[in-house]
């Protein structure tokens, strides 16, 4: 290793990554029928750069925090640190074992126990055997799951999912801490244990990269931070300066989900969250309780609410649908509803707020993910599409009960 990697743990040298998006048939189809292969051989194909030219050094016991708004590449940029994603371009040199915080739990089988997986998640991070076996006691008491390390993963909450993913990872040592959101998860004893096990690698000189959307964060743990804007560097200097910087693009309007880049197209496959034509624009998602004062956290079976705020630029004959859908953490869904089924009228005011309640929700600990998005009377056509955008947490009503929904059941014994 040189002497300019002594104190260097990762090196980002003008990193770009590129995509390829596709439109829809070209106008040479005539109606007549055509193949599958002939049909996607005439789509044309556009390059969308998700990162271009992203440059930075990170040190060894530093806390690096990468910010920006959604769709901005910050998630993008981690995989491409973690190998999950090729660079098109540039070059990523990294020293040591590599932590990556990214999608947790993605490695499990959920036919498989929560102890079967702790193996099977490390043998894919090739950690040997014997070493899994020494950690296994930490990581089970870590992540609290004692009672329940031989049930299958498949009918665990998403917040004991997370939890044990996130003490797996953790619990091997990592020279290299990639961290997406994670500590948007899990109840909030089991985030202060995580945070506070993440700064003592820290202390032992370990290298953070965080992403998150909490300034407060970044200025109260971070060394230094870079700002993307639309893929590419807007700011690289100390945190204070970083956040200030962030604050002032928002203001501007700039680095935001920038429409006019590509007004037709969707995102590219690596972060498809957002689409449609617009017609119909879901202003902001947001949860609230039964006093309309906004919520990220929901009692199992109390009231929730969520509030979709729009403006419509349709005609007055179009009649749009609106829907929402809510899956686990992990992305299974669990109930996706809409205004057709419910025979709500379908002419709309050109702008308002529909909203989606549900009284007693069925929900139980854990974290969870929505979606919202409005489509044309058809279904076929989205106006816009928001995927897995959004985030409430569940906290416990003192049930023992596992797994995601709670049923409306009853017991009986009774004599033979």
């Amino acid at each position: 290793m040189n002497k300019a990697m002594d104190n260097t743990s990762i090196q980002v040298s003008s990193v770009g990554i590129k995509f390829f998006l596709r439109s829809g048939p070209g106008k040479e189809d005539d109606g007549r029928r055509k193949s599958t292969k002939s049909w996607f051989s005439r789509r044309k194909k556009k390059e969308f750069w998700a990162l271009r030219d992203i440059s930075f050094e990170a040190r060894k016991g530093e806390i690096f925090g990468i910010v920006g708004s959604n769709g901005a590449g910050k998630s993008t940029l981690l995989k491409v640190i973690a190998g999950i994603y090729p660079a098109t371009q540039g070059e990523i040199r990294a020293e040591g074992k590599i932590a990556p915080l990214i999608e947790l739990g993605a490695a499990f089988n959920p036919e498989l126990t929560g102890a079967e997986n702790i193996y099977l998640t490390g043998s894919i991070y090739r950690i040997p055997r014997r070493v899994i076996r020494e950690n296994f006691g930490e990581i089970v008491s870590f992540s609290g799951l004692r009672k329940f390390i031989n049930i299958p993963v498949k009918n665990y909450s998403s917040g004991m999912f997370i939890r044990l993913a996130f003490s797996i990872i953790i619990f091997f040592q990592p020279d290299i801490v990639l961290i997406d959101e994670v500590f948007s998860v899990g109840d909030e004893v089991f985030q202060k244990k995580s945070f506070e096990k993440i700064l003592s690698f820290q202390r032992q000189g370990a290298t953070i990269l965080l992403v998150t959307h909490d300034a407060n964060l970044i200025t109260q743990i971070c060394d230094r931070a870079l700002i993307l804007s639309q893929g590419q560097m807007s700011f690289l200097g100390p945190a204070e300066e970083a956040v200030a910087h962030y604050h002032q693009l928002i203001k501007s309007a700039e680095g935001l989900e920038a429409d006019s880049r590509l007004p037709q197209q969707p995102p590219p496959p690596a972060e498809a969250k957002r689409w449609g034509t617009k017609q119909v624009e879901i202003k902001s998602v947001d949860f609230v309780d039964e006093e309309g004062r906004a919520k990220k956290n929901f009692i199992s079976g109390g009231y929730f609410e969520a509030q979709i705020s729009y403006i419509s630029r349709l005609g007055r004959e179009e009649r749009p649908i609106f829907g929402v859908s809510m899956s686990t953490i992990y992305k299974l869904l669990i109930y996706g509803p809409n205004t057709l089924e419910a025979g709500l009228p379908r002419k709309i005011p050109p702008e308002g707020v529909v909203r989606f309640i549900v009284p007693h929700l069925p929900l139980l600990e854990g974290d969870y993910l929505f979606s919202a998005a409005v489509y044309d009377e058809s279904l076929q056509t989205a106006y816009d599409h928001h995927e897995m955008m959004h985030h409430f947490r569940v906290i416990p009503s003192g049930s023992r009960e596992i797994g995601s929904v709670r049923i409306r059941s009853e017991w009986k014994i009774e004599h033979a």
